[in-house]
């Protein structure tokens, strides 16, 4: 966590006390200690979840997100929460990570999604949108708290990648190459002070407590606890949350492996590890050929000539549903050293990698 990122949280506790801090978050500020989102004093690899039944479609770039950008655009009715998400490399102490997309979904007070059949709103986006993290690493919303439906806790869907993209319904981040995807929650002493000040929120269905939520207690629910705070707006939310660059699409392993026409090298990757591989053509050659095979689970290659690629960022690429992924480039360039990143979609095991030049 970076000493500028720290200065506005550390400024909102001296204004509201222990005691408020405590009253909203749940927690109490010990001696010294910075309460700074579910990320304090820690710089982690935070845990995946699912990207729900209701993913955004074709988000757009928009802090606003109390209303539809379309249609009938007034606002939404219920609390207004401005949200801020800090992202952070967990793999450089901690630093931001500037120019990534968090595209956030979530219900409105009442437990309603914005686009979808089952809710009768196909053609909305309340509630949906993305933003790209400043030079401290942060994404700020103007959003809605969310509303309570049937079996969920209350909660924010978020994503987090090099591009906007359209999620699956149901897609897990752990099963997504480039893409990090989590869910927001709240304390319960928050979704109190939420619902009695706001009634459109008793609307919605029985609220869900945070221990009775399966995927809260199964995708580590209790470090994504925003903290809230009130102002006479509204709430202001903050957290952080850490991330290898590898796994969003914005970076790869600094050390390559050099390959050897012909000679072929075993590959065993956990699911989202990248490893960089590379190989200079001698004079002469016309040709790269490339070939992923054996083992079990599914691995990914990208190819990119005077530069390491990524998966959003690359000359050629083979992308199947299997470790059997080949690319042949003719003809090779003079001089050119060609880059090889392997990424594994699923965890690949017991797999082979052999380039060949001729």
């Amino acid at each position: 966590m970076t000493k500028s990122s720290q200065a506005p949280r550390r400024q909102a506790l001296q204004l509201m006390g222990a005691a408020s801090v405590l009253a909203l978050t749940g927690r109490e500020a010990a001696s010294g200690e910075l309460l700074y989102g579910a990320a304090a004093a820690a710089c982690r690899n935070d845990i995946e979840s699912t990207a729900g039944p209701y993913p955004n479609i074709d988000p757009l770039e928009r802090r606003d997100l109390r209303a539809n950008s379309r249609g009938n655009t007034s606002l939404k009715p219920g609390a207004p929460l401005t949200l801020k998400i800090r992202i952070h490399d967990v793999e450089n102490a901690c630093a931001p990570i500037p120019g990534a997309v968090v595209d956030i979904w979530g219900a409105d007070a009442v437990g309603t999604y914005a686009g979808y059949a089952p809710f009768n709103t196909v053609g909305q986006d309340f509630c949906r949108g993305y933003q790209r993290t400043d030079a401290n690493g942060q994404a700020e919303f103007l959003t809605l708290f969310p509303g309570s439906y049937t079996g969920r806790a209350l909660h924010i869907h978020f994503s987090i990648q090099s591009q906007a993209r359209n999620l699956r319904p149901n897609d897990d981040g752990r099963n997504l190459p480039d893409v990090f995807v989590a869910q927001l929650y709240f304390a319960a002493s928050t979704a109190n002070e939420v619902f009695s000040s706001y009634p459109v929120y008793q609307q919605g269905a029985r609220r869900t407590p945070n221990e009775a939520d399966s995927i809260y207690l199964s995708d580590g629910g209790s470090t994504y606890i925003v903290t809230v705070t009130k102002t006479a707006s509204g709430y202001v939310g903050e957290i952080d949350v850490g991330v290898r660059k590898a796994a969003i699409g914005m970076g790869t392993p600094s050390t390559e492996v050099p390959l050897s026409s012909g000679v072929p090298v075993a590959v065993s990757l956990a699911a989202k590890q990248t490893r960089l591989y590379s190989i200079k053509p001698a004079a002469g050659a016309r040709q790269l050929q490339l070939r992923l095979s054996g083992g079990a689970g599914d691995g990914d290659l990208f190819l990119r000539a005077n530069g390491a690629p990524t998966p959003t960022l690359y000359d050629r690429k083979s992308d199947g549903p299997t470790n059997a992924e080949s690319i042949t480039l003719t003809p090779v360039a003079a001089g050119a050293k060609y880059y090889v990143l392997v990424q594994a979609y699923a965890a690949v095991s017991g797999a082979s990698l052999v380039a060949t030049l001729s």
